[in-house]
């Protein structure tokens, strides 16, 4: 078994004793850089711990909406705990409606949210280039994390065999691709 490790942007090639050449590379998928709505959005979603939906989509006053399973005084507060604009309706829903003080709200907002940026910025990041998401999608982010965690993401792989070409595009784990000299 062979191993070619792709630890960066950078091509990777490796030349084996048979004379065969492999050249990898990361595909590298350019993401949008998630706006003030976006992140203001994802607090709510990672806060509620599972949504109905979200949206940067602006409707009404609103420029933004989370839809929780189930409205708590933390996922209201969770935008504000972490100083993002446009507050005043999370505020008043929290105070007035489910009748907890704002201050307090937000205290747990942050401790729930403390050691979540990841998340929250993956969930940012997806609403950014869907513009309304669901609970599939928060799913979705959090397996972002734990893939790149552990060095999973896709590969282009050249083969040239006798000034032959052959591509074809895998996955990593732990940033390696695996195979048989035998089978190339």
């Amino acid at each position: 078994m062979e191993r070619l490790k792709i630890s960066g942007p950078e091509p990777v090639r490796k030349t084996l004793e048979n004379g065969i050449s492999i050249f990898a590379k990361k595909i590298i998928t350019p993401r949008p850089i998630p706006g003030s709505v976006a992140e203001h959005e994802a607090a709510h979603v990672v806060a509620a711990g599972e949504i109905i939906s979200a949206s940067i989509i602006p409707t009404g006053d609103a420029l933004g909406t989370t839809r929780p399973v189930k409205m708590t005084a933390v996922a209201a507060a969770a935008a504000a705990a972490l100083g993002y604009d446009g507050t005043g309706w999370d505020l008043f829903l929290t105070e007035y409606v489910l009748g907890v003080d704002p201050n307090s709200a937000k205290e747990a907002a942050r401790s729930v949210l403390s050691g979540k940026g990841e998340e929250i910025e993956e969930v940012a990041t997806l609403l950014q280039e869907r513009g309304t998401i669901d609970q599939t999608d928060v799913n979705e982010a959090e397996q972002n994390i734990i893939d790149r965690k552990e060095g999973v993401f896709p590969v282009e792989v050249t083969i040239n065999r006798s000034g032959i070409l052959y591509s074809f595009t895998t996955t990593t784990f732990h940033g390696e691709i695996v195979f048989s000299s035998d089978s190339i």
